[in-house]
Protein backbone atom coordinates (compact mmCIF):
# COMPACT_ATOMS: atom_id res chain seq x y z
CA UNK A 1 0.00 0.00 0.00
CA UNK A 2 0.93 3.34 -1.27
CA UNK A 3 0.21 6.64 0.75
CA UNK A 4 0.27 10.54 0.33
CA UNK A 5 1.55 12.58 2.48
CA UNK A 6 0.63 16.23 2.57
CA UNK A 7 3.05 18.96 3.73
CA UNK A 8 0.78 21.03 5.42
CA UNK A 9 -0.75 17.96 7.15
CA UNK A 10 0.34 18.26 11.30
CA UNK A 11 2.66 15.69 12.29
CA UNK A 12 0.22 13.89 14.05
CA UNK A 13 -2.25 13.48 11.05
CA UNK A 14 1.15 12.76 9.19
CA UNK A 15 1.82 9.82 11.67
CA UNK A 16 -1.62 8.23 11.63
CA UNK A 17 -1.84 8.17 8.25
CA UNK A 18 1.47 6.73 7.64
CA UNK A 19 0.46 4.24 10.97
CA UNK A 20 -2.75 3.04 9.31
CA UNK A 21 -0.92 1.35 5.73
CA UNK A 22 1.23 -0.47 8.13
CA UNK A 23 1.75 -4.29 6.73
CA UNK A 24 3.15 -6.50 9.41
CA UNK A 25 2.54 -9.58 6.74
CA UNK A 26 5.07 -8.02 4.31
CA UNK A 27 8.48 -7.91 4.49
CA UNK A 28 8.63 -4.13 5.46
CA UNK A 29 6.12 -3.13 6.76
CA UNK A 30 6.37 0.63 6.16
CA UNK A 31 4.17 1.60 3.46
CA UNK A 32 5.38 2.47 -0.25
CA UNK A 33 6.09 6.31 -0.82
CA UNK A 34 7.70 6.64 2.98
CA UNK A 35 11.30 6.31 4.08
CA UNK A 36 12.34 5.72 7.65
CA UNK A 37 14.47 9.00 7.59
CA UNK A 38 10.94 10.58 6.91
CA UNK A 39 9.36 9.11 9.52
CA UNK A 40 12.26 9.96 12.01
CA UNK A 41 12.03 13.49 10.63
CA UNK A 42 8.30 13.89 11.36
CA UNK A 43 8.66 12.10 14.97
CA UNK A 44 11.72 14.10 16.43
CA UNK A 45 8.60 17.12 15.41
CA UNK A 46 6.46 15.29 17.55
CA UNK A 47 8.93 14.75 20.55
CA UNK A 48 9.85 18.83 20.39
CA UNK A 49 5.50 19.12 21.40
CA UNK A 50 5.28 16.30 24.05
CA UNK A 51 8.88 15.22 24.71
CA UNK A 52 9.06 17.63 27.86
CA UNK A 53 6.23 15.59 29.58
CA UNK A 54 6.88 12.71 28.70
CA UNK A 55 10.35 13.23 30.69
CA UNK A 56 8.99 15.06 33.75
CA UNK A 57 6.11 12.07 34.01
CA UNK A 58 9.01 9.56 34.12
CA UNK A 59 11.13 11.63 36.29
CA UNK A 60 8.15 12.28 38.93
CA UNK A 61 6.01 9.07 38.52
CA UNK A 62 6.23 5.03 38.26
CA UNK A 63 5.74 5.17 35.00
CA UNK A 64 7.83 3.49 32.79
CA UNK A 65 9.51 5.73 29.53
CA UNK A 66 7.34 3.74 26.76
CA UNK A 67 4.28 3.80 29.44
CA UNK A 68 4.72 7.46 29.62
CA UNK A 69 5.45 7.95 25.80
CA UNK A 70 2.13 5.56 25.36
CA UNK A 71 -0.25 7.78 27.59
CA UNK A 72 1.00 11.14 26.80
CA UNK A 73 0.61 10.60 22.65
CA UNK A 74 -3.25 8.78 23.53
CA UNK A 75 -4.27 11.41 25.82
CA UNK A 76 -2.46 14.98 25.90
CA UNK A 77 -3.15 16.38 22.85
CA UNK A 78 -2.45 19.84 21.49
CA UNK A 79 -5.18 21.99 20.55
CA UNK A 80 -5.70 21.83 16.79
CA UNK A 81 -3.94 18.11 16.71
CA UNK A 82 -4.99 14.60 16.31
CA UNK A 83 -4.74 12.25 18.66
CA UNK A 84 -1.91 9.62 17.93
CA UNK A 85 -3.24 5.89 17.01
CA UNK A 86 -1.93 2.81 18.31
CA UNK A 87 0.02 2.12 15.13
CA UNK A 88 0.98 5.83 15.12
CA UNK A 89 2.68 5.31 18.63
CA UNK A 90 4.16 2.32 17.95
CA UNK A 91 6.29 4.17 14.79
CA UNK A 92 6.97 7.27 17.30
CA UNK A 93 8.74 4.83 20.09
CA UNK A 94 10.58 3.20 17.20
CA UNK A 95 11.79 5.79 15.68
CA UNK A 96 13.20 7.86 18.85
CA UNK A 97 14.06 4.93 20.88
CA UNK A 98 15.15 2.10 19.04
CA UNK A 99 17.04 4.15 16.34
CA UNK A 100 14.54 2.33 13.64
CA UNK A 101 16.24 -1.27 13.82
CA UNK A 102 13.78 -4.36 13.52
CA UNK A 103 10.17 -2.88 13.33
CA UNK A 104 7.71 -0.65 14.65
CA UNK A 105 5.73 -1.67 17.52
CA UNK A 106 2.44 -3.15 16.70
CA UNK A 107 -0.87 -2.44 18.03
CA UNK A 108 -0.84 -4.95 20.70
CA UNK A 109 2.06 -4.00 21.83
CA UNK A 110 1.17 -0.53 22.80
CA UNK A 111 -1.91 -1.45 23.60
CA UNK A 112 -0.48 -3.23 26.26
CA UNK A 113 1.70 -0.43 27.65
CA UNK A 114 -1.10 2.16 27.35
CA UNK A 115 -3.32 -0.12 29.83
CA UNK A 116 -0.36 -0.72 32.24
CA UNK A 117 -0.29 3.53 32.20
CA UNK A 118 -3.68 4.01 32.83
CA UNK A 119 -3.77 1.34 35.26
CA UNK A 120 -1.00 3.22 37.35
CA UNK A 121 -2.85 6.68 36.56
CA UNK A 122 -5.70 5.00 37.98
CA UNK A 123 -4.55 3.86 41.04
CA UNK A 124 -2.61 7.41 41.76
CA UNK A 125 -5.68 8.87 41.39
CA UNK A 126 -7.81 6.48 43.89
CA UNK A 127 -4.96 7.11 46.38
CA UNK A 128 -5.61 11.09 46.29
CA UNK A 129 -9.45 10.90 46.42
CA UNK A 130 -9.06 8.52 49.34
CA UNK A 131 -6.51 10.72 51.35
CA UNK A 132 -9.57 12.21 53.23
CA UNK A 133 -12.75 11.03 55.49
CA UNK A 134 -15.03 9.39 53.34
CA UNK A 135 -18.15 10.02 51.83
CA UNK A 136 -15.51 9.62 49.11
CA UNK A 137 -15.64 10.96 45.20
CA UNK A 138 -16.50 7.82 43.54
CA UNK A 139 -19.41 7.10 46.13
CA UNK A 140 -21.01 10.51 45.56
CA UNK A 141 -19.92 11.48 41.77
CA UNK A 142 -20.97 8.74 38.58
CA UNK A 143 -17.46 9.82 37.08
CA UNK A 144 -15.10 12.06 39.19
CA UNK A 145 -12.33 13.59 38.19
CA UNK A 146 -9.39 15.62 40.61
CA UNK A 147 -9.78 19.21 40.15
CA UNK A 148 -6.95 21.70 41.57
CA UNK A 149 -7.44 24.95 42.52
CA UNK A 150 -6.08 27.50 44.87
CA UNK A 151 -7.03 27.40 48.73
CA UNK A 152 -8.41 31.17 48.05
CA UNK A 153 -10.74 29.83 45.68
CA UNK A 154 -11.80 26.48 47.54
CA UNK A 155 -12.68 28.49 50.12
CA UNK A 156 -14.43 31.03 48.14
CA UNK A 157 -16.49 28.16 46.28
CA UNK A 158 -17.72 26.85 49.82
CA UNK A 159 -18.95 30.25 50.72
CA UNK A 160 -21.32 29.57 47.75
CA UNK A 161 -22.52 26.48 48.28
CA UNK A 162 -26.40 26.11 48.87
CA UNK A 163 -27.67 23.34 51.41
CA UNK A 164 -26.87 19.92 50.39
CA UNK A 165 -24.88 21.20 46.98
CA UNK A 166 -21.73 19.04 46.30
CA UNK A 167 -18.57 21.29 44.96
CA UNK A 168 -19.51 19.84 41.35
CA UNK A 169 -23.15 21.04 41.38
CA UNK A 170 -22.12 24.31 43.12
CA UNK A 171 -19.83 24.88 39.58
CA UNK A 172 -22.43 23.70 37.25
CA UNK A 173 -24.76 26.41 38.61
CA UNK A 174 -22.19 28.75 39.01
CA UNK A 175 -20.86 28.01 35.46
CA UNK A 176 -24.96 28.19 33.80
CA UNK A 177 -25.45 31.28 35.52
CA UNK A 178 -22.42 32.97 34.04
CA UNK A 179 -24.40 32.13 30.57
CA UNK A 180 -26.75 34.06 28.78
CA UNK A 181 -29.07 31.69 27.85
CA UNK A 182 -32.60 31.35 26.15
CA UNK A 183 -34.75 29.01 26.85
CA UNK A 184 -36.35 26.89 24.02
CA UNK A 185 -39.52 27.47 24.29
CA UNK A 186 -38.67 31.63 24.79
CA UNK A 187 -36.76 31.34 21.94
CA UNK A 188 -40.13 29.49 19.83
CA UNK A 189 -42.40 32.34 21.58
CA UNK A 190 -39.77 35.37 20.66
CA UNK A 191 -39.56 34.30 16.61
CA UNK A 192 -43.30 33.19 16.78
CA UNK A 193 -44.42 37.21 18.16
CA UNK A 194 -41.91 39.16 16.67
CA UNK A 195 -41.25 37.71 13.18
CA UNK A 196 -44.23 35.67 12.67
CA UNK A 197 -42.79 32.20 12.36
CA UNK A 198 -44.45 29.13 11.58
CA UNK A 199 -41.24 26.90 11.37
CA UNK A 200 -38.27 26.53 13.93
CA UNK A 201 -35.92 23.40 13.46
CA UNK A 202 -32.72 22.04 14.45
CA UNK A 203 -30.38 21.00 11.49
CA UNK A 204 -28.29 17.57 11.92
CA UNK A 205 -27.33 17.12 8.98
CA UNK A 206 -23.75 18.14 10.52
CA UNK A 207 -21.35 15.79 11.76
CA UNK A 208 -21.23 16.57 16.10
CA UNK A 209 -24.66 18.57 15.24
CA UNK A 210 -25.12 18.69 19.36
CA UNK A 211 -21.71 20.39 19.57
CA UNK A 212 -23.51 23.57 17.95
CA UNK A 213 -27.38 23.51 17.69
CA UNK A 214 -28.08 25.39 13.95
CA UNK A 215 -31.53 26.51 14.43
CA UNK A 216 -33.50 27.27 11.01
CA UNK A 217 -36.40 29.74 11.68
CA UNK A 218 -39.06 30.07 8.91
CA UNK A 219 -40.03 33.49 9.32
CA UNK A 220 -43.00 35.78 7.38
CA UNK A 221 -41.63 39.58 8.68
CA UNK A 222 -38.76 41.28 7.69
CA UNK A 223 -36.47 42.87 10.93
CA UNK A 224 -33.93 41.62 13.10
CA UNK A 225 -32.96 38.80 15.33
CA UNK A 226 -35.69 38.75 18.82
CA UNK A 227 -34.32 40.63 21.49
CA UNK A 228 -33.83 37.65 23.66
CA UNK A 229 -32.42 35.68 20.86
CA UNK A 230 -29.64 38.25 20.31
CA UNK A 231 -29.24 39.13 23.72
CA UNK A 232 -28.24 35.34 24.33
CA UNK A 233 -25.01 33.42 24.17
CA UNK A 234 -26.46 29.65 24.60
CA UNK A 235 -29.86 27.92 23.91
CA UNK A 236 -30.87 25.82 26.84
CA UNK A 237 -32.64 22.78 26.22
CA UNK A 238 -33.83 20.83 29.53
CA UNK A 239 -31.46 21.59 31.91
CA UNK A 240 -28.44 22.09 29.39
CA UNK A 241 -27.11 25.04 27.71
CA UNK A 242 -25.51 24.88 23.76
CA UNK A 243 -23.96 27.20 21.45
CA UNK A 244 -26.46 27.94 18.56
CA UNK A 245 -26.72 29.65 15.39
CA UNK A 246 -30.10 30.72 13.87
CA UNK A 247 -30.32 30.84 10.08
CA UNK A 248 -33.51 32.44 8.80
CA UNK A 249 -35.57 31.38 5.92
CA UNK A 250 -38.88 32.93 4.37
CA UNK A 251 -40.09 29.41 3.10
CA UNK A 252 -37.58 26.98 4.67
CA UNK A 253 -38.04 23.29 3.22
CA UNK A 254 -38.48 20.71 5.47
CA UNK A 255 -35.91 18.16 5.19
CA UNK A 256 -35.12 14.70 7.12
CA UNK A 257 -32.44 15.97 9.16
CA UNK A 258 -34.59 18.48 10.71
CA UNK A 259 -35.59 18.03 14.21
CA UNK A 260 -38.82 19.79 14.10
CA UNK A 261 -39.17 21.77 17.60
CA UNK A 262 -42.49 23.81 16.20
CA UNK A 263 -44.49 23.99 12.85
CA UNK A 264 -47.41 25.40 11.66
CA UNK A 265 -47.09 25.52 7.94
CA UNK A 266 -49.55 23.87 5.56
CA UNK A 267 -47.44 20.49 4.98
CA UNK A 268 -46.24 20.16 8.72
CA UNK A 269 -48.19 20.76 11.92
CA UNK A 270 -45.90 19.76 15.20
CA UNK A 271 -46.52 20.90 18.57
CA UNK A 272 -43.68 22.97 20.82
CA UNK A 273 -44.14 20.29 23.70
CA UNK A 274 -44.09 17.13 21.49
CA UNK A 275 -40.87 18.67 19.35
CA UNK A 276 -39.49 19.51 22.20
CA UNK A 277 -39.49 16.29 23.88
CA UNK A 278 -38.19 15.12 20.08
CA UNK A 279 -35.10 17.12 20.36
CA UNK A 280 -34.53 16.55 24.27
CA UNK A 281 -34.66 12.52 22.89
CA UNK A 282 -32.43 12.92 20.43
CA UNK A 283 -30.03 15.19 22.43
CA UNK A 284 -29.99 12.61 24.95
CA UNK A 285 -29.43 9.78 22.42
CA UNK A 286 -26.61 11.28 20.02
CA UNK A 287 -24.40 9.96 22.32
CA UNK A 288 -24.33 6.74 24.41
CA UNK A 289 -21.78 4.17 26.02
CA UNK A 290 -21.47 0.30 25.12
CA UNK A 291 -23.50 -0.31 28.61
CA UNK A 292 -26.16 2.84 27.84
CA UNK A 293 -26.65 1.61 24.37
CA UNK A 294 -27.43 -2.02 25.52
CA UNK A 295 -29.10 -1.18 28.57
CA UNK A 296 -31.60 1.53 25.79
CA UNK A 297 -32.17 -1.78 23.51
CA UNK A 298 -33.36 -3.77 26.53
CA UNK A 299 -35.72 -1.41 27.22
CA UNK A 300 -37.46 -1.28 23.52
CA UNK A 301 -37.79 -4.68 23.27
CA UNK A 302 -34.43 -5.63 20.97
CA UNK A 303 -33.02 -9.68 21.22
CA UNK A 304 -29.35 -8.62 20.58
CA UNK A 305 -26.56 -6.28 18.96
CA UNK A 306 -23.74 -6.74 16.29
CA UNK A 307 -22.02 -4.22 14.80
CA UNK A 308 -20.37 -4.89 11.42
CA UNK A 309 -16.85 -6.13 10.74
CA UNK A 310 -15.65 -3.74 8.37
CA UNK A 311 -16.71 0.53 8.52
CA UNK A 312 -19.65 2.02 7.67
CA UNK A 313 -18.20 5.10 6.04
CA UNK A 314 -16.22 6.92 8.99
CA UNK A 315 -17.68 4.89 11.67
CA UNK A 316 -19.05 2.06 12.73
CA UNK A 317 -22.27 0.10 11.51
CA UNK A 318 -24.69 -1.24 14.20
CA UNK A 319 -27.22 -3.90 14.01
CA UNK A 320 -29.65 -3.55 16.55
CA UNK A 321 -31.49 -7.16 16.48
CA UNK A 322 -35.31 -7.43 17.02
CA UNK A 323 -38.02 -10.08 17.01
CA UNK A 324 -40.12 -8.65 14.77
CA UNK A 325 -39.35 -5.36 12.54
CA UNK A 326 -39.39 -2.39 14.80
CA UNK A 327 -41.43 0.49 15.05
CA UNK A 328 -39.65 3.07 13.49
CA UNK A 329 -35.78 3.55 13.80
CA UNK A 330 -34.75 3.03 17.84
CA UNK A 331 -31.65 4.30 17.39
CA UNK A 332 -32.05 7.44 14.64
CA UNK A 333 -30.50 9.82 16.64
CA UNK A 334 -26.59 7.86 17.63
CA UNK A 335 -23.91 9.26 16.11
CA UNK A 336 -20.76 8.48 18.79
CA UNK A 337 -19.87 5.52 20.71
CA UNK A 338 -17.13 6.71 23.22
CA UNK A 339 -14.80 3.97 25.00
CA UNK A 340 -12.39 3.87 27.42
CA UNK A 341 -10.21 6.08 25.43
CA UNK A 342 -11.40 7.36 22.06
CA UNK A 343 -14.88 7.90 20.49
CA UNK A 344 -15.95 5.82 17.79
CA UNK A 345 -18.20 7.67 14.89
CA UNK A 346 -21.19 5.46 14.02
CA UNK A 347 -21.42 5.56 10.47
CA UNK A 348 -24.97 3.62 10.09
CA UNK A 349 -27.52 1.93 11.62
CA UNK A 350 -29.77 -0.81 10.20
CA UNK A 351 -32.17 -2.22 12.38
CA UNK A 352 -33.21 -6.14 11.30
CA UNK A 353 -35.08 -9.22 12.31
CA UNK A 354 -33.48 -12.35 13.86
CA UNK A 355 -34.09 -14.43 10.65
CA UNK A 356 -32.68 -11.22 8.43
CA UNK A 357 -29.45 -10.88 11.11
CA UNK A 358 -28.43 -14.64 10.34
CA UNK A 359 -28.06 -14.05 7.02
CA UNK A 360 -25.07 -11.33 8.25
CA UNK A 361 -23.67 -13.39 10.84
CA UNK A 362 -20.66 -13.76 9.00
CA UNK A 363 -20.34 -9.89 8.06
CA UNK A 364 -20.82 -9.24 11.91
CA UNK A 365 -19.51 -9.72 15.20
CA UNK A 366 -22.12 -10.06 18.32
CA UNK A 367 -21.48 -7.80 20.94
CA UNK A 368 -24.80 -8.76 22.89
CA UNK A 369 -27.86 -11.24 23.23
CA UNK A 370 -30.90 -11.59 25.75
CA UNK A 371 -30.80 -15.30 25.26
CA UNK A 372 -33.67 -15.73 23.56
CA UNK A 373 -34.15 -19.02 20.41
CA UNK A 374 -31.54 -18.63 17.96
CA UNK A 375 -29.15 -16.62 20.38
CA UNK A 376 -26.88 -17.84 23.13
CA UNK A 377 -27.10 -15.24 25.53
CA UNK A 378 -24.08 -12.75 25.62
CA UNK A 379 -23.34 -10.27 27.92
CA UNK A 380 -21.45 -7.28 27.35
CA UNK A 381 -17.95 -7.50 29.44
CA UNK A 382 -17.80 -5.46 32.16
CA UNK A 383 -14.66 -4.08 31.84
CA UNK A 384 -14.00 -1.50 29.36
CA UNK A 385 -10.70 -2.45 27.87
CA UNK A 386 -12.66 -5.90 27.10
CA UNK A 387 -15.51 -4.37 25.51
CA UNK A 388 -13.16 -2.52 23.21
CA UNK A 389 -11.37 -5.93 22.23
CA UNK A 390 -14.88 -7.23 20.89
CA UNK A 391 -15.11 -4.39 18.14
CA UNK A 392 -12.97 -5.25 15.05
CA UNK A 393 -10.10 -3.85 14.25
CA UNK A 394 -10.79 -2.28 10.94
CA UNK A 395 -13.51 -0.24 13.07
CA UNK A 396 -11.55 0.45 15.56
CA UNK A 397 -8.79 2.29 12.78
CA UNK A 398 -12.05 5.06 12.24
CA UNK A 399 -11.68 5.70 16.18
CA UNK A 400 -10.31 8.97 17.55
Amino acid sequence: MSVDIEPEWQPATKLNVIGGALDFTALDPLPDGVTRDQIEEICYTVRELYGDYVDEIVAETTLSQREAQTWVLRTLAHDGTDPLSYEAIGLYIWAIGRATDGDPLSRTIVTEYYDRAEAKVKRAEATVKRTGPPPYPDDVYDDPALLWVDTPVAERLQRHRQPEETFSDCLARLLDESVSAVPLATFVEAYRTERDADYVAVDTVYPDWDAELRVVAGVQVDGLEPKAVADATALRVDDRTYDFTVSEKSDPIHADSHIVVYAETADTSVALADGTDRLEAALAGVERSLPDLVSYLRSVGATALAIGTEPAGAGAHLFPVFESEPDGDPLAAIERIPLDERTLDVGRVSPVTVAAYRERSETTRLLWARGTEGFESTALPDDPADRRELLPDAVLRTST
